[in-house]
Formats: structure tokens, sequence, C-alpha cells
């Protein structure tokens, strides 16, 4: 399970096989630079796909 943490708020959670999930944090790593990423490696739940859409369409600027 990987989570995105905001200080103590959770903003995302992903949970999937051990390899998506690391794939998911060198993803999102980049995108939440200077925010908590977690990831759980004993959390239980079902697998979910990545999502093909773009989650995060708008940039700062």
């Amino acid at each position: 399970m990987v989570r995105i943490w905001l200080g103590d708020h959770l903003i995302a959670e992903y949970v999937a096989e051990p390899d998506r999930a690391s794939r998911y944090q060198r993803v999102m790593t980049p995108k939440f630079t200077g925010l908590r990423i977690t990831v759980d490696n004993s959390a239980g739940g079902s697998a979910s796909e990545l999502p093909s859409e773009q989650l995060w369409p708008f940039t700062v600027q």
C-alpha cells in the first residue's frame, strides 16, 4: 500500500502487488515533491490497476 501525506492528512492511497506499488511510488515521488510518501508492505487489501488517465491534469504556474 502506497500512501501520500500532506502533513497528517492522507491525500492518496494505492494498493497493489509490491512491484506495482514500487512503480507507483517512483512515478508519484516527483509529482508530490516535499510530501511524505509511505509504503506499507504488510497492508492487506485487494490490488488494483494503475489508473489509465492522468490523475493530476493541472500544473502549478
